[in-house]
């Protein structure tokens, strides 16, 4: 009888834990300013849709460079490297001062600081922006790398995959081949027993190892490893860009798997650029094709596209209402893609009830990126999918997409999708900890059912020996233990009905 009283009273103790924080909860929703802070202090899984390019904000960037010889040309806003002095009439970074109107020129230019849309859609303004800075991404990729991870430790994060742009394969030695699948074979056969090509995997490998622990030199973890952006574990993915032509995208996407399948650090392959794009709209079939036939070659490799980031709002002159149609479905069919990235376009597809019981029943994810859908493709809260793809069950993660350009943060998003969508604790929590369950961290989830949050049996305890045991044999589930016990804490300090026993 005992036994049954005290296991009566810890549910109690545990319900009224949790219902004192929903309770908080739905006081704090009706306050930005302590909505914001309640947020950006509670313990998040992290971001899994995160392109490095478009991350740190401009204004980092503008620091990094001006500590090297970075020039920019005045007219276009685009940066170059120099060895030496500045061409023609281009500008030395370092000599910018901050406070002056050219610097807010430049930090508008590369961002939506003060962007309005008219003649030029914000859609043309995200994607015209990389090419004026993307010279500083690459080659100070490991300080920009740093600045990212410190946000997010700042936001109490504890994982990152983030997308990289890494150095290509330029040799065209496929390009007078026809791109088909019956040909597949023979162009990778091409490709993997090219030496410059083999010189080229190799070389890249080992500027993502050594990227990280680059990155953290920069935030001064050889001295000071206990601090939160130092245990913020990162992984990589490497997408190839989709606005170019098939034999090019073919050798990129063998390049990138073959790194995958060599480097612990890379997760994942990804597909980028402009949905929309003229190329991408004419070749899209085909580059589900390609990436199927990288699947086939290297199984092991994770994938996760961007599709469905389309709608006629965005202003773009080459969309059709065809070409909303199927891009989801062939992301998943024929891409093997094990998570979508934004997803906008779900209600056009075809067989669209179909695809979504699919995706529920196979629990393929969405990462949601509310900021970037609405300034970049136009669209507003009552358009987004995210209340539909909630419904039904589809596992769902918040993310920023391009933080800086986009002037957003993860915090941000989260509070976004509280005010738009009405969103209660529990399914704030259960979007959380889908940053891990459904990331591409190695080994088995914590969890029984992600939907309910209920642990496997080994870990009914966090703290249990045989809950102990069970993490020592999974990276992902050792960070979802984690991420649950600063949350437990983080709780606590909203209970607001306590239950006295004595």
């Amino acid at each position: 009888m005992r036994f049954i009283i005290l296991f009566l009273s810890l549910i109690i103790i545990q319900f009224n834990c949790f219902a004192g924080v929903e309770d908080v909860f739905e006081t704090i929703k009706k306050d930005p300013k302590k909505l914001y802070s309640f947020i950006k202090a509670m313990p998040k899984g992290g971001e899994l849709h995160y392109h490095l390019a478009g991350g740190a904000y401009p204004e980092a960037m503008l620091a990094s460079a001006a500590q090297n010889n970075f020039c920019i040309a005045p007219k276009t806003l685009s940066v170059t490297y120099q060895q030496g002095s500045c061409n023609n009439q281009d500008i030395n970074i370092s000599t910018i001062s901050p406070k002056s109107n050219f610097y807010q020129q430049i930090i508008q230019a590369w961002s939506f600081k003060n962007f309005k849309a008219g003649k030029i859609s914000g859609h043309d303004h995200f994607f015209n922006s990389f090419h004026k800075f993307i010279p500083i991404v690459v080659i100070q990729s490991a300080p920009l790398l740093a600045r990212v991870i410190q946000r997010a430790a700042d936001q109490h994060e504890l994982y990152m995959e983030v997308m990289l742009s890494v150095k290509d394969f330029n040799k065209s030695i496929i390009s007078k081949e026809p791109i088909i699948p019956s040909h597949f074979n023979r162009l990778k056969e091409r490709l993997l027993t090219n030496q410059a090509f083999n010189s080229t995997v190799q070389e890249i490998s080992t500027e993502l190892t050594n990227l990280l622990p680059n990155a953290r030199n920069y935030l001064g973890c050889d001295k000071k490893p206990e601090q939160a952006a130092c245990q913020l574990k990162i992984n990589f993915q490497l997408h190839v860009l989709r606005e170019q032509p098939l034999d090019k995208i073919f050798s990129q996407a063998l390049l990138y798997f073959t790194i995958a399948a060599k480097t612990p650090e890379v997760v994942a392959v990804n597909l980028v650029q402009a949905e929309d794009g003229p190329i991408s709209l004419k070749d899209y079939h085909h580059q589900m094709q390609i990436f199927n036939f990288m699947h086939q070659l290297y199984p092991n490799v994770h994938i996760a596209l961007h599709a469905g980031e389309l709608s006629k709002n965005a202003k773009t002159s080459t969309l059709k209402t065809k070409d909303l149609r199927f891009h989801i479905n062939e992301a998943i069919k024929l891409g093997h893609a094990e998570r979508i990235g934004h997803g906008v376009a779900i209600k056009q597809e075809d067989n669209a009830n179909k695809l979504i019981k699919y995706m529920a029943f196979h629990r393929i994810p969405v990462e949601i990126n509310l900021t970037s859908n609405s300034k970049i493709l136009n669209i507003s809260k009552e358009q987004h999918p995210l209340p539909f793809y909630l419904k039904s069950q589809i596992p769902v993660v918040l993310s920023t997409d391009d933080e800086g350009i986009l002037r957003t943060s993860l915090t941000q998003e989260y509070v976004i999708a509280i005010k738009d969508y009405h969103l209660d604790y529990q399914t704030l929590k259960r979007l959380n900890h889908n940053a891990l369950t459904y990331s591409f961290l190695p080994g088995k989830s914590l969890w029984a059912d992600p939907i309910k949050l209920i642990p496997i049996s080994a870990c009914r305890k966090l703290n249990s020996n045989s809950c102990l045991r069970f993490i020592k044999t999974s990276e992902k589930a050792k960070l979802q233990r984690k991420l649950e016990l600063k949350l437990q804490a983080f709780e606590k300090l909203y209970r607001t009905f306590p239950l006295k026993i004595g």
